[in-house]
């Protein structure tokens, strides 16, 4: 096998990894609601986006947990997205303990 030939497999996530992806999702959204509520509106509209692409990182990552309902409910409220990342992670720590 020569040097620049990559092995690449396969693995399915273990739930650690989807908490830790939780956890950094949870601390980007907390970071963003300081911006997005800015008077700059570049800078609201760049933290709206932002905002949606880890809103849909979430979802695509734990669609085993969530429905598009609450998706919806979590797209114009944060403090509604922090809690049921908070939910999932339990559930997530629940399915370990099995």
């Amino acid at each position: 096998m020569h040097e620049n030939e990559r092995i690449e497999t396969k693995l399915e996530p273990s739930p650690m990894t989807n908490i830790e992806s939780l956890y950094e999702i949870k601390s980007a959204v907390r970071d963003l609601q300081r911006y997005a509520s800015s008077k700059d509106e570049f800078v609201s509209k760049r933290a709206q986006i932002k905002y949606q692409k880890l809103l849909d990182q979430f979802f695509r990552e734990n669609e085993s947990f969530v429905t598009s309902q609450q998706r919806q409910s979590c797209l114009y409220d944060a403090c509604y997205f922090l809690i049921l990342m908070d939910e999932v992670v339990e559930k997530y720590y629940l399915e370990l303990a099995e």
